[in-house]
């Protein structure tokens, strides 16, 4: 595999740096489906079974994968990497090369055990911070010369919690005069306006204090984060005790992390309902492309997980493999041109799982492809040739009134935002 990944001159696509080709991202969340939910990818780890699984995302056409690493099989203790995680990832890099797909390589999350250093506070608090600098001068240092590994993407899915100790202690420095607010919409409130800029601070100071520690030891690699679709703050996460309360905002907002990052990760599932109704996959269709065009900041978008399940019983109810590649492939149409890249949640059917995952796959668990994998496969010999990924420019960027995106009910704001950039669609 000759050449790192970097962004083109248009600042839209991905470029292979040594032979100059256009590069697009297109692949799946990978982890071994036979290690439990959450997997234990890294404590369970099984060379042949994963070179058997890097064999058949080849077959299909994935050119990118990207796999979580965790804390207690990398970093049990700030100060100390594992060996045989760095062993076991040493072995997985070389598969990964074997096969010509290209990595994105998550931080440090907490599927196989939280580390005690993630206390008080895993985002603000000094011991997580300094485990981040310190995991990330060894890991990039170590890899920062393998072609094979497409971007470092410092964490799946981080928020920033609405209140913590550390945070409280921050709070004093940045407002000494006012109590942290309540989590309850108030439109236009300053102080709740000033809380949610202050959360902000946080998610943005959590990537630099990351980034830095990166760019110190590895200048050849691309750096990213995957952000949650709720990063987006006009539509919050629609269910619960708290729906759609201003904490329900991650606080990683993409246009505030432009200047961090060399690309945008946001993640997509159609929350707004059952995308086999005609109706709900419409307004679905529209919220995904409403998230990924609010992503565009300058730099390439990828949708770094999207999916769906079909092929057997979630929830009570039975859905077709076909009603899972309906999605799916409309997830891709969609957003051609409104993002440069595409990764599948997930590379197999998950029995253990206990979300879409169980059903989510490429593969069934057998190892055979469902619908939705022979269509992924059929779009893959597409990307690029007739499908023009280059960013559009029939779709409008629309600044709205930040202070009411969040403090209020967003919902209203949301339609106006949908309307202005999608016009009647």
């Amino acid at each position: 595999m000759k050449g790192f990944i970097g962004i083109d001159s248009d600042n839209w696509r991905f470029v292979n740096t040594g032979t100059g080709e256009i590069f697009i991202p297109y692949g799946a969340n990978y982890f071994d489906p036979e290690t439990g939910w959450a997997p234990k990818l890294w404590q369970m780890f099984n060379a042949d079974r994963v070179n058997q699984h890097f064999s058949m995302m080849s077959n299909v056409g994935v050119n990118v994968a990207r796999i979580f690493l965790t804390a207690a099989s990398f970093q049990p203790e700030i100060y100390r990497i594992s060996n045989e995680g760095l062993e076991k990832l040493d072995n997985m890099i070389e598969i990964a090369k074997k096969f010509g797909i290209r990595l994105i390589l998550t931080g440090p999350d907490h599927w196989e055990g939280f580390p005690k250093y993630w206390h008080p506070d895993k985002y603000a608090g000094e011991p997580a911070l300094k485990a981040l600098r310190y995991f990330w001068n060894v890991i990039a240092e170590r890899y920062k010369h393998e072609e094979v590994i497409l971007a470092w993407d410092l964490l799946n899915e981080p928020e920033i919690p609405w209140k913590t100790d550390v945070m409280a202690e921050k709070w004093r420095l940045w407002d000494d005069e006012s109590d942290i607010p309540e989590d309850k919409i108030n439109p236009g409130g300053k102080l709740l306006y000033s809380y949610q800029l202050f959360r902000e601070s946080i998610a943005c100071e959590w990537v630099k204090t990351q980034v830095n520690a990166i760019r110190s030891v590895d200048t050849n690699h691309l750096i990213t984060v995957g952000l949650i679709q709720w990063s987006f703050p006009l539509i919050r996460t629609p269910w619960g005790e708290k729906a759609n309360q201003p904490g329900r905002y991650s606080a990683f907002n993409p246009k505030k992390l432009a200047p961090l990052l060399d690309f945008i990760s946001i993640h997509f599932y159609p929350i707004l309902g059952d995308p086999g109704d005609p109706e709900l996959a419409r307004l679905n269709t529209l919220y995904l492309q409403a998230v990924t065009n609010y992503c565009y900041v300058g730099k390439p978008v990828v949708l770094e997980e999207f999916g769906w399940h079909g092929g057997g019983e979630i929830d009570g109810k039975y859905r077709t493999e076909e009603y899972q590649s309906s999605w799916n492939t409309n997830a891709i149409l969609s957003t051609i041109g409104l993002v440069s890249g595409w990764l599948v949640w997930a590379f197999s059917d998950t029995p253990t799982s206990t979300d879409l995952t169980k059903f989510g796959g490429l593969y069934n668990i057998n190892g055979k492809l469902k619908e939705w994998g022979k269509s992924f496969k059929s779009i893959s010999r597409k990307i690029g040739k007739e499908f023009d990924i280059r960013r559009r420019n029939d779709i409008k960027l629309f600044d709205f009134d930040e202070c009411i995106a969040l403090t209020g009910d967003v919902r209203s704001l949301y339609d106006l935002y949908i309307a202005r950039c999608f016009g009647d669609n």
